[in-house]
């Protein structure tokens, strides 16, 4: 049996782990499949490896926050990584997020260009092709290193950007070194991103991520399951989630501003993810919810699901919410569009006014209401299965072995 290795920052924490480990779990009677990751905790499961270090990573961060350096200051943790890959003996290496200091990508993409074996970058953000940011949303300076920085976003965050163009020229040349990469990318939207830039050597394939449409799916009974989560039976339930409640790329404060406009409204906005949102009676806060039975359940208990980033690059959330049969409002970024289509959403202007004012229309228009989430989750059986997502990525690598 062919031996896969796949890399990520975490094993089972943010949308990009969720992603690498439902192929870790669910591809492993087809391979022997093993997962490595630099942060979060040690896991019992055999086929995990953490060589993750508190202490560099702190270093990491160091280096990233104050000087634009990044892949440094995780010397031991990439040299125990590559030292597990050559005793692994692996047949094919799937790579996914290689940014959050937890890994020298440069390192560790020399040492792959020797190992001369099939390797697949899984890609969830713009991060291969800027500077730093995972995001550029449409800076030119991000990607090329000319002109003025207009990029808001702030992860990773960086206060002095003293190497911005020699990330960039380090990143183009780790990467245009590899021969044997494949990309893959989960939105249309960021596969024209990757083929403008020089990654454009490699060939690209979208895989849209998938959702596990008998674990996500409408409820028989909201009331019973709001009774189960102790929510009301009487008011309008909204749900939003992120890993960090508290991330300010995730839009939150715009959900917050939206809530505060509709403070007079029936309404309860119901938040998922780490971090606290305080002193604002119509939002209550779950915590991060690792269980998929659990969060399916709350999607599915809820009215409307909401979500208000600056970028995406396909929204995980919003298609689970989908397969709830709940509709999904939001703002209109280019990626989310290939997804909320107005046959099952709802897309405003960038701004909590708006925001407001959609989910009151959705929530005052019962049969739209109903018709969206209908929709919603027919759109998700017929294009964003787990079953068309495992088929893929096993074609996929079945290709890339030959």
């Amino acid at each position: 049996m062919k031996k896969i290795l796949i890399i990520n920052t975490t094993l089972n924490k943010g949308g990009a782990a969720r992603v690498a480990y439902d192929i870790f779990e669910n591809l492993n009677s087809d391979f022997e499949i093993f997962f490595a990751y630099g942060r979060g905790a040690k896991n019992a499961d055999s086929k995990t490896f953490y060589f993750g270090n508190k202490l560099e990573m702190l270093i990491h961060i160091f280096l990233v926050r104050f000087l634009g350096l990044e892949g440094y200051g995780t010397y031991f943790s990439t040299r125990k990584l590559i030292k597990f890959i050559k005793k692994g003996n692996f047949d094919l290496i799937n790579l996914h997020n290689l940014h959050g200091y937890y890994l020298n990508f440069f390192k560790l993409l020399n040492f792959l260009e020797k190992l001369d074996v099939p390797i697949i970058y899984s890609l969830h953000d713009e991060w291969p092709i800027t500077w730093l940011p995972a995001h550029s949303l449409g800076c030119s300076h991000c990607k090329t290193g000319k002109g003025q920085c207009s990029n808001t976003y702030s992860y990773p965050k960086n206060y002095l950007p003293l190497f911005s163009k020699y990330m960039l020229l380090k990143k183009q040349a780790v990467f245009s070194s590899l021969e044997k990469m494949s990309i893959v990318c989960p939105s249309i939207w960021l596969k024209e991103q990757i083929a403008k830039s020089y990654l454009n050597k490699f060939k690209i394939d979208i895989i849209y991520n998938g959702v596990d449409t008998d674990i996500f799916q409408p409820a028989p009974d909201k009331d019973s399951l709001r009774t189960k989560y102790t929510l009301p039976l009487d008011k309008k339930i909204i749900t939003f989630s992120a890993s960090n409640l508290n991330d300010s790329s995730k839009g939150i404060n715009y959900i917050i501003e939206a809530a505060h406009n509709l403070r007079d409204k029936n309404y309860l906005f119901v938040g998922l993810g780490a971090g606290e949102i305080n002193n604002i009676h119509n939002i209550k806060t779950l915590g991060y919810i690792y269980d998929k039975q659990k969060l399916a359940e709350l999607y599915a208990l809820s009215d409307l699901y909401c979500f208000a980033s600056a970028a995406e690059t396909f929204l995980l959330s919003a298609a689970e919410a989908l397969a709830c049969g709940v509709p999904v409002i939001g703002f209109d970024l280019p990626v989310v569009r290939e997804l909320v289509i107005p046959a099952v959403g709802l897309l405003t202007e960038n701004n909590s006014e708006n925001l407001a004012k959609s989910m009151t229309h959705l929530l005052h228009n019962e049969d739209e209401l109903r018709n969206l989430g209908q929709a919603g989750r027919q759109l998700i059986e017929n294009n964003y299965s787990k079953k068309i997502f495992y088929t893929s990525y096993l074609n996929l690598y079945n290709k890339s072995l030959k």
